[in-house]
């Protein structure tokens, strides 16, 4: 830089109060968190803790242009990879996973509002009213996300659709469709959602006790267990369903399988696959349950009475958790830095944020102290 007569200036700021010198003072949060300061502060934290904190405690829809100021010091790739895993992308803008806000009960919900949201850019109040029966809970998570339009009875996504990020990353939006497409999938409608006892609001769930109930008689009883031939289409239901949740319990394996069955079923772009895949998963759905179990063992482990869906390598920081809470028994709660000692000792190599947090948030919620606690596996 120089001045009108060419001496030169000076230029001491750093790239963080540079970043922010071109918004000062900035916009506010719906929690009266100035973004700015925020950003600030959190750009002395690796890259991944930033994400998170600014996604859970700042701002829970983002421009991808607005992110990049989080990381003034990586690349877009690097960024992109790692996004994924505290966000889900609607209509072209990164939104805070549900799983990182609220429990199964109201994470499901809110994904069922996102999942329209990918769809269309409104939903029709009486869509919502479905959902939420009491207006506290309903205005705590749509408030963040859209607009109430009292003369079109609808509520409006809260912010215009990023054309610009569609264009330019398309192979990150096809990518997000299909996780929006596998989730939906083993979601219920949203009458089944709002039929079921009003869920914990709170991270801090204790497991189910809800007793296993019998096979559904409109599926019918396979008597001869799995077709012959039939093992390949009941390894892809199977992985669908821990494609969208990684922990999961036997009922709820049971309730995804159906409403597989009948997606499949309904399915008109290629009727012969498709219905196959529907065959296998009204099969799956009508076996013992120690037939059953027979078959998602080799796509899940059994973890204290939940299922937690296998990785291809070995080494990874999911087994590293699988294998400290069966060591520590039923109802075993583990810190932070136990994750990391272990894990070090037997990677021989320091574990970044990024493998500690993607593994984290796929299969712990944290309970009132603070502890990683696994998963109950009864998500919608």
């Amino acid at each position: 830089m120089v001045t009108n007569d060419g001496r030169p200036i000076d230029f001491t700021m750093s790239t963080s109060d540079y970043a922010m010198s071109l918004c000062p003072g900035g916009p506010t949060g719906s929690k009266n968190i100035n973004r700015c300061q925020a950003l600030r502060e959190m750009l002395l934290l690796p890259l991944e803790e930033r994400l998170k904190k600014w996604f859970t405690e700042v701002s829970q829809v983002n421009r991808f242009d607005a992110l990049i100021h989080l990381a003034p010091t990586y690349s877009e790739g690097d960024v992109l990879k790692v996004l994924p895993v505290y966000a889900d992308l609607v209509r072209g803008l990164w939104v805070c996973k549900s799983s990182l806000l609220y429990d199964d009960g109201l994470a499901s919900k809110r994904d069922r509002i996102l999942l329209e949201f990918t769809k269309k850019e409104s939903i029709p109040i009486v869509y919502i009213d479905k959902l939420f029966r009491d207006e506290r809970t309903r205005n705590m998570i749509l408030h963040p996300l859209g607009k109430r339009r009292e003369k079109l009875r609808d509520y409006k996504f809260i912010v215009a659709a990023d054309s610009s990020f569609i264009k330019r990353y398309s192979h990150i939006v096809n990518e997000q469709a299909n996780t929006w497409s596998v989730r939906e999938a083993t979601m219920p409608g949203p009458l089944e959602t709002c039929s079921t006892t009003e869920q914990r609001k709170t991270k801090n769930s204790a497991r189910s006790n809800i007793p296993v109930k019998g096979s559904d008689p409109v599926m019918g009883k396979a008597r001869d267990g799995l077709v012959q031939g039939s093992e390949n289409h009941v390894r892809s239901v199977l992985d669908s369903v821990f494609a969208a949740n990684k922990v999961r319990s036997f009922q709820a394996v049971v309730r995804d399988l159906r409403h597989l069955a009948v997606k499949y079923a309904s399915d008109r772009k290629d009727g012969g696959r498709f219905q196959a895949l529907s065959n296998a998963a009204q099969t799956c759905v009508s076996l013992s349950r120690k037939e059953l179990d027979a078959s998602i063992r080799p796509v899940a482990v059994f973890v204290h009475d939940v299922y937690v869906q296998k990785t291809e390598e070995k080494a990874t920081m999911r087994n590293v958790l699988i294998r400290l809470f069966i060591d520590k028994g039923a109802n075993g709660v583990l810190k932070k830095q136990e994750i990391l000692d272990y894990a070090t000792a037997k990677f021989k190599r320091t574990i970044s944020d990024k493998e500690y947090h993607q593994a984290v948030t796929e299969i712990c919620i944290t309970n009132d102290e603070g502890h990683l606690v696994l998963k109950n596996g009864d998500k919608p």
